[in-house]
């Protein structure tokens, strides 16, 4: 009898020393323990519950469990994992939101099991809890950043895929399904040369089989709309290696350049087109220099022996003819006088156009001065008030120039002739932020309803009875104004003189 009793003595020691034992390891163990009975109050919690919320024992011990939720755990916890533990016994990766004392949240995830009395009665909890914020805070970040490229993606003006290993297509985005005006769920799974011209399959399967050895590939390519058009598309496809290193597909980046293509041929178009009006032009160059010649050569001889035997007849028969043959000869002789004068005006018109052309700075008021000069030694009797801005100076071709002025200056001086005081003036005036040279007169002038025909070859506004010329004369000098990147203009009015306006450049 005595050593029964011994017996249960120390059994009953050796049992409170190993309750001591796991009541040791459970409070000191670094994990956050607690248990609740089975009213769902907290019997126990361990030391790193109460120092991760905050809190201490007496601050906790015998409140509900759910208080120290926040209130969307709170409900899910009464309503739902309670009411199943205490059926089961057993719950696992419960999701809570743990708020501690100071306010602050945490994210933990729950495990738990039940011990249970003789009878198989659930006594109390042992729930063990490990705090995910970070895991949960990373994981959040990480939905973010691929909602964030999803929608980059998506939202792409370019075509943006996946291939798989077999070149098929594993991913699609919007942008590229509508350029082919398709839909990603047909697409996908797919061959990529499905959708690309045949004629080029060749092409881009040997691109495709680079991509192997792992080298980016970039090309230009036809794709295949679903209504049979052909999309032109810059293509850049970069590998994507597996965990071994093996070949895992490849990311494709695509953009459509058929606006940019269609440009490039129309371009090539209009440089063909350039060409032949280029030959055309050669053509009709080597055209005029064959008429030049024919008209410097080959109808020069017959107007050469017009001239010479009206001549030699008027020298030797002239006192013998009667008063009319011998002025129908002199109007023989004088017709071609000018007409070898409107062969010489003809041949310098077409060749104002070719030969060097060289800028260089040119004291425009000097020029003018001397032309004036020799047109008053041709004509002393004449009365001419002339006025010439001093020191205008110029950038021009000066062989050209002195062309222009001598049409613009002999045209004042011809159609100021029939006033008693002729006024001829040169200056340079301001226009549109340009130099404006200009030449003006106080003589015939015009009507400006017929300005527009001043520069047209062989048009005069006034008879040749009245002012002698060829109409070649401001052809010329628009030509002249024109290659030089400038602009000729008149201004007039029948009876009250011209200004003729240009600009160099």
């Amino acid at each position: 009898m005595r050593q029964t009793c011994e017996n249960q003595r120390a059994a009953k020691e050796a049992l409170r020393k190993s309750e001591e034992r796991f009541r040791c390891l459970y409070n000191d163990t670094p994990v956050m323990l607690h248990s609740i009975d089975h009213d769902g109050f907290l019997i126990s919690v361990s030391n790193y519950w109460l120092e991760v919320l905050g809190y201490q024992r007496d601050e906790v011990i015998g409140r509900k469990s759910t208080e120290f939720l926040t209130e969307e755990s709170r409900r899910y916890a009464e309503q739902v994992v309670i009411p199943q533990f205490f059926q089961t016994g057993f719950c696992s990766n419960i999701h809570y939101g743990l708020v501690k004392k100071s306010g602050e949240t945490l994210d933990v995830i729950l495990f738990a099991s039940a011990e249970r009395d003789r009878q198989g009665r659930i006594l109390r909890s042992l729930a063990v809890m490990t705090d995910v914020t970070e895991w949960k805070a990373a994981e959040q970040a990480l939905k973010a950043s691929e909602e964030r490229y999803r929608m980059i993606v998506e939202t792409s003006q370019e075509g943006i895929l996946a291939l798989d290993a077999e070149s098929r297509l594993s991913y699609v985005n919007q942008q590229f399904a509508e350029m082919l005006g398709r839909e990603v769920a047909v697409m996908l799974g797919r061959p990529y040369l499905e959708f690309i011209d045949g004629c080029l399959h060749d092409e881009v399967d040997a691109r495709l089989r680079s991509q192997e050895r792992g080298v980016s590939e970039h090309y230009e390519t036809i794709f295949l709309r679903k209504d049979g058009a052909r999309v032109w598309a810059s293509v850049s496809a970069i590998p994507v290696k597996g965990g071994a290193g093996e070949l895992a597909g490849s990311f494709v980046m695509i953009s459509d350049i058929s606006k940019r293509k269609q440009a490039a041929e129309e371009i090539e178009v209009l440089h063909t087109n350039l060409s032949a009006r280029a030959c055309e032009l050669e053509i009709a160059n080597e055209d005029l220099e064959a008429f030049s010649y024919t008209v410097s050569h080959d109808l020069r001889r017959p107007l050469t022996a017009i001239n010479g035997y009206s001549q030699v007849i008027l020298d030797i028969f002239g006192k013998e003819l009667n008063p009319q043959c011998r002025e129908y000869m002199k109007e023989i002789l004088n017709g071609s006088i000018r007409m070898n004068h409107l062969i010489d005006t003809l041949l310098n018109f077409s060749r104002r156009n070719s030969g060097n052309f060289v800028r260089e700075s040119v004291d425009i008021s000097a020029m003018v001065q001397e032309i004036i000069a020799e047109l008053k030694f041709a004509e002393p009797q004449r009365n001419v008030t002339c006025t010439v801005q001093p020191d205008v100076q110029g950038e021009a071709d000066g062989h050209l120039l002195r062309v222009v002025l001598d049409n613009l200056l002999g045209n004042a001086w011809k159609y100021s002739a029939k006033r008693v005081e002729s006024v001829v003036e040169f200056g340079v005036v301001q226009h549109q932020g340009r130099s404006a040279y200009f030449v003006r007169d106080n003589g015939a002038g015009f009507d400006m309803d017929r300005a527009d025909r001043l520069f047209t070859p062989f048009q005069r506004l006034h008879a040749a009875d009245e002012f002698q010329g060829t109409g070649i004369g401001l052809a010329s000098v628009q030509r002249i104004i024109q290659r030089h990147g400038g602009q000729v203009w008149a201004e007039g009015e029948p009876g009250k003189g011209a200004t003729f306006y240009f600009t160099l450049a």
